[in-house]
């Protein structure tokens, strides 16, 4: 694969040259600046402007760019144009022709893409990747031809391929891949080659897939191919675990699975493109009445946009993983535990300032279609799969004798279409255990004899250039190409001079590279050398890898769901994370055969070793999947969070997620006896919360042009932060600062991320992908706070206090002592019994448990209501002891729950439902379900304030468990009264008043996901404006 240019290769002794830095100017900037110096000094008519000078110097500091806000193209022009007459006209005409060609060449000439629809999506056959030459690249165009052949090899003189194959090519024995390589890797570079390849049977000279890494054996080369696996249902879907390419039927197993993949993300990026509705224009395709003369085309159009816009999100995904997972490989980068990587798709500027091509285009070529020929690496294990297939397709042939054919895989399909996730994932296990096969001379397996034989036919009708024609360096003699000797001497024998070496067999059976830094493929040096500049140029020249790889094509969404996430496990690994979303649950979070799948476990053990962190990872293989089964009413179950808690939770206590049933429900209910010592003590906490949310509303509000109308992010700077300042600084005894170079512990957005880490590893279903990172943060997080809150509580109390001395904490909260003061009060009445240990972990369970999901829980209260006219006029004359508060509270709770339901353990064989269940069985209890149970909630999706008995009313396991329900209804209430108090309370214009989520149904935890500030989905809401009235007098004395 290369583009139009004629390009040779390097020697084994040659380097690739880095790009330089342009940290100095080029010869014409340099000309340039010094022109006008020079001209500015010999000036008879001196420009006096002051700041002149000053842009000057920077112009001088800054050689690549420049403070617009000096001036400096200012006071050049205004320089020219006093000159244009004078004795310096010369110079300044000289002048001015620089300056015009330095802003031309601002810009790419001819533009590199348009914007449209039309230019937004990828051709089916590749075609238009180039807008100014649309066929190149395209598919059914010729091969090109990369390096002029000028040594005459006739055709009639060259020895027979089939002897060629015995003599250099055909396995002697099975040689491990030196750089611990598994066959897995195989598997996916043959899937990458088969993107780019595909020589037509009726015309040799053509290649009927595109020049682009497009995920052609998925989606096909035509739009006729294209339509046979699409589903147009309006949701942009392709039928499950369906793939384009037939050729891949031939090749081992675990090809055709990592093909299944891909497709199973392209229909998991429709799905999440229809949920997320970006781009505000999709619509369930339910929801369209089949009487709708205009649905057939508004399903179509959705469905042709939605696809689009996945295809595009998978092939960038399929871009990733080859410049994280297959480079990282083939560099040796795996070794290194590095996580660079070649990054050839940014904007970059020759010495002269002009843009460096990208997106322009490529042509593959027959050079590279022989350089691609990697049968020599085939594993022990596939080759006796090949065998077999040969076996049975011909029975009675043996394989010298066989020719091309297709072959349907023997997995079965499930009802649904899909193959059983098990099986495939067992294929990709074994693949990732297999080791492959080194490259080098007679390293190619026998049933590849005839795969061989086409190939070095083809080379020769081709008229493809010689080994050494393609090199730029040539070798001398057959030695120097390989240094066995036995080797070199067959060659020479065949060849009889080593420029008449053919470029096929030469590629294949040069010598190949040993295992050093830098180098973990470990072909022949030639190989080596020109994958790199073929990569590039597969790379750089793809429109969608480069100028239209935009936010606004993939979605913000898409964007960075594709992206390489460098701290991510496994260096940053993409096939990770794919092989998680696709077989969810038949690998572990932490396994080397799902973040190092190229490499086989066993190399791994021994790199990670080396760079001390393979007590990350497991190298064992995965086993089955735990069953989980799901719950829709309680029974005799217990929490299940206690593994989880013990990997992150140091010491004694943390009741919130504690596996000891006993000393968990002693410290729970010791802790809600406290926070409901009397109605007095309650109504003050509850007090507290009316009163934080009033100031963070007066606080973070500010005024529009219209002085009267006042504006707060109600969910993103209020809600979110009321508990924690209750939990932070009451309960804790942190101090949240003001900014981020304020003194204190921390600010409210840093714990509140803190806080919400901990939670989601604890209680949430956490990306895979993401729990290993996840889980090192949590760790940190809790270290951090538990350092604080020993600091801020117990330090005082001498060491050891009882749960009592945390009962001691709480109830001198609302005193008007001192910190000092309030756990001097501790000591004196509660200093005996647990372990300060023991009691910062139940305090930071109270922090944990008490905040987070109660803002999420408010947030949802405030956005349900808001909608309801009648109920916000009930709730603005509402008092704080008013009982209907509290009736909206838990029907708002009830209706729009801030999460699905909990996990549970079953604690004895039980029947729940249609569900049986064994003793210690993970189940899932969807308390949202159960919430809407019409024979326990007449008309559920109706709001009762006076439903009866409360009880019957489901909560989760974090603020309820803290706090009980009844405080928790009584603190929501009272923030709800501060919001909804509000003059003319409305919600902010368009959409920046919406609560902007979106249901999920693949998460068990969830019913809403929203999308952070880093575009990707998280469990917990960022922004909601609302608008109101500002009181009289007000709008003058806050205004924005």
């Amino acid at each position: 694969m290369s583009s139009k240019s004629s390009s040779k290769f390097l020697s084994r002794a040659s380097t690739i040259n880095p790009i330089k830095s342009n940290t100095q100017p080029s010869d014409n900037e340099a000309a340039a600046i010094r022109d006008f110096q020079n001209a500015f000094k010999k000036s008879t008519a001196s420009y006096h402007e002051p700041s002149a000078f000053a842009a000057v110097i920077d112009a001088f500091k800054h050689i690549n760019s420049l403070d617009d806000r000096k001036m400096a193209l200012e006071h050049v022009v205004a320089f020219l144009a006093q000159h244009a007459d004078g004795i310096l006209k010369d110079r300044v005409a000289e002048f001015q022709n620089k300056l015009v060609r330095l802003l031309y060449d601002d810009l790419s000439h001819p533009p590199a893409t348009y914007i449209g629809p039309k230019y937004a999506y990828r051709r089916p056959d590749g075609s238009f990747n180039n807008i100014t030459d649309p066929s190149m690249g395209k598919a059914h165009e010729p091969y090109a031809r990369s390096v002029q052949q000028t040594h005459p090899i006739p055709r009639n003189m060259l020895p027979d391929a089939g002897l060629v194959f015995d003599t250099l090519l055909k396995r002697r024995k099975f040689v491990r891949h030196p750089g611990g390589l598994s066959s897995m890797m195989f598997s996916f570079a043959a899937l990458v080659i088969h993107t780019v390849f595909r020589t037509s049977h009726k015309d040799v000279n053509v290649n009927e897939t595109s020049s682009y890494v497009d995920l052609a054996p998925l989606y096909g080369n035509d739009e006729k191919t294209l339509n046979k696996i699409r589903v147009r249902d309006g949701r942009g879907l392709i039928l499950p675990d369906t793939f384009a390419e037939d050729r891949l039927m031939l090749l081992p197993p675990a090809v055709c699975v990592l093909l299944v993949l891909f497709s199973r993300n392209h229909n998991y990026i429709a799905n999440k493109l229809l949920e997320i509705n970006e781009r505000v224009t999709y619509v369930n395709p339910d929801s369209i009445s089949l009487d709708d003369p205009e649905r057939v085309k508004k399903l179509a159009d959705q469905d042709e946009d939605i696809f689009q816009t996945a295809r595009l999100i998978n092939c960038s995904w399929f871009g990733s993983a080859i410049f994280s997972d297959y480079f990282s490989s083939i560099l040796g980068l795996v070794r290194q535990g590095s996580t660079w990587s070649l990054d050839p798709f940014g904007e970059m500027r020759d010495s002269d300032h002009k843009l460096f091509e990208r997106g322009r285009g490529n042509v593959c070529s027959v050079e590279f279609n022989c350089l691609y020929r990697w049968h020599a690496t085939t594993s022990e294990a596939d080759e006796k799969w090949v065998e077999q297939l040969m076996g049975h397709i011909f029975p009675s042939q043996s394989v010298e004798d066989v020719s091309w054919c297709h072959v349907i895989s023997t997995l079965q399909r499930g009802p649904d279409g899909r193959f059983k996730d098990s099986e495939l994932a067992a294929i990709i296990k074994n693949a990732t255990e297999h080791p492959a096969a080194a490259f080098g001379a007679r390293g190619t397996p026998h049933v590849m004899r005839l795969h061989e034989i086409m190939g070095i036919e083809s080379n020769r009708r081709w008229g493809v250039c010689s080994l050494n024609e393609f090199r730029k360096v040539s070798y001398t003699t057959f030695l120097e190409w390989n240094s066995d000797p036995e080797i070199a001497e067959a060659a020479e024998r065949l060849y009889a001079k080593v420029d008449n070496l053919e470029l096929y067999v030469g590629l294949q059976a040069e010598e190949a590279k040993p295992v050093v830094d830098g180098a973990g493929l470990c072909p022949g040096y030639t190989i080596s050398r020109a994958i790199l500049s073929d990569a590039i140029a597969l790379t750089r020249g793809d429109r969608f890898f480069t100028m239209d790889h935009t936010p606004f094509n993939l979605t913000a969404w898409g964007y960075a769901d594709s992206q390489r996430d460098p701290k991510g496990p496994g260096n940053g690994s993409i096939l990770g994370r794919l092989i998680l979303r696709a077989l969810p649950g038949e690998f572990t979070e932490n396994s080397t055969y799902t973040w190092f799948p190229l490499q086989t476990p066993e190399s791994m053990k021994v790199f990670l070793g080396k760079l001390g962190t393979a007590d990350r990872y497991s190298f064992n293989r995965p086993g089955d999947p735990p069953a989980t089964a799901i719950a829709r009413e309680y029974n005799e179950f217990r929490p299940s969070y206690g593994e989880k808690a013990s990997r992150v939770v140091s010491g004694e206590g943390f009741f919130l997620a504690s596996d000891n049933d006993a000393e968990r429900l002693r410290d729970q209910r010791e802790v809600l006896r406290v926070l409901r010592t009397s109605p007095e003590e309650a109504e003050k906490i509850a007090h507290y919360f009316y009163e934080k949310t009033r100031e963070l509303i007066n606080a973070k509000s500010f005024s529009l042009s219209d002085k009267n109308v006042k504006l707060v992010d109600i969910a993103r700077d209020v809600l979110r932060y009321v508990p924690l300042y209750w939990t932070a600084t009451e309960l804790a005894g942190l101090t949240l600062k003001a900014h981020q170079d304020a003194p204190g512990d921390y600010t409210e957005a840093e714990l509140y991320e803190m806080i919400t880490d901990i939670y989601s590893f604890l209680f949430l279903d956490v990306d895979p992908s993401k729990s290993m990172n996840l889980e090192a943060k949590v760790k940190e997080h809790i270290r951090d706070l538990q350092r604080h809150i020993k600091a801020n509580i117990l330090d005082d109390v001498g060491g050891k206090l009882s749960i009592s001395g945390l009962v001691g904490s709480i109830q001198s909260l609302f005193s008007a002592k001192s910190r000092k003061q309030r756990l001097t009060v501790a000591e004196n009445l509660f200093a005996s019994g647990a372990s300060a240990d023991r009691t910062t972990n139940n305090v930071l369970s109270l922090l944990v448990g008490a905040s987070v999901e109660l803002s999420q829980s408010i947030i949802n209260v405030v956005n349900f209501y808001l909608d309801q006219p009648d109920v916000v006029k009930l709730l603005r004359v509402c008092h704080s002891k008013d009982a209907a508060l509290e009736g909206y509270i838990y029907e708002a709770m009830r209706i729009d729950p801030p999460f699905r339901g909990v996990y549970r353990e079953s604690l004895a064989e039980q029947t729940v439902g249609s569900l049986t269940l064994f003793k210690g069985q993970r189940v899932f209890v969807d308390l949202a379900h159960a919430s809407h149970d019409p024979h326990v909630f007449p008309d559920p999706k109706t709001v009762d304030v006076n439903r009866e008995p409360k009880d019957h009313y489901l909560t989760g396991d974090g603020v309820t468990r803290s706090l009980g329900v009844e405080l928790t209804t009584k603190i929501m209430s009272q923030v709800l009264r501060a919001v909804f108090e509000l003059d003319g309370l409305r919600r902010g214009p368009g959409l920046s008043g919406t609560l902007k989520r979106y249901k999920v149904a693949a998460v068990n935890t969830l019913r809403h996901e929203y999308l952070g500030a880093d575009q990707l989905p998280t469990a917990w809401p960022n922004t909601m404006a609302l608008q109101y009235d500002a009181a009289v007098g007000q709008a003058s004395a806050n205004g924005a």
